[in-house]
């Protein structure tokens, strides 16, 4: 089942982003994390697909087309960095109004 996405190695890159979604989905639970979460958990989910999308061409399993595969990586790609720019922002921006009020 390894193979199906590109062996050992592409399976460990797939789990970082997997990680990352699960421990934002715990945070709020342990400590408030405002608005940005809102944006991370879509950035995550966007560098999972993008991995898996990568896994899934170098394996076994599936093979997209040349076009459907190349688009498919730049949006992903194109999410996660504006979903994370743009919580990043939310971040601050909090971070900033939280300051401001103490």
């Amino acid at each position: 089942m390894l193979e199906w996405f590109g062996g050992p190695l592409n399976v460990i890159e797939i789990l970082i982003p997997l990680v990352g979604i699960c421990v934002l989905l715990i945070a709020p639970k342990i400590t408030d994390t405002g608005r940005s979460r809102r944006y991370f958990v879509p950035a995550f989910t966007c560098w999972f697909g993008f991995h898996v999308l990568i896994g899934l061409e170098e394996g076994t399993l599936v093979s997209f087309p040349y076009l459907i595969r190349l688009i498919s990586a730049i949006l992903l790609l194109l999410g996660f960095v504006g979903y994370l720019f743009r919580g990043l922002f939310a971040a601050w921006k909090e971070q900033e109004s939280n300051v401001s009020s103490v």
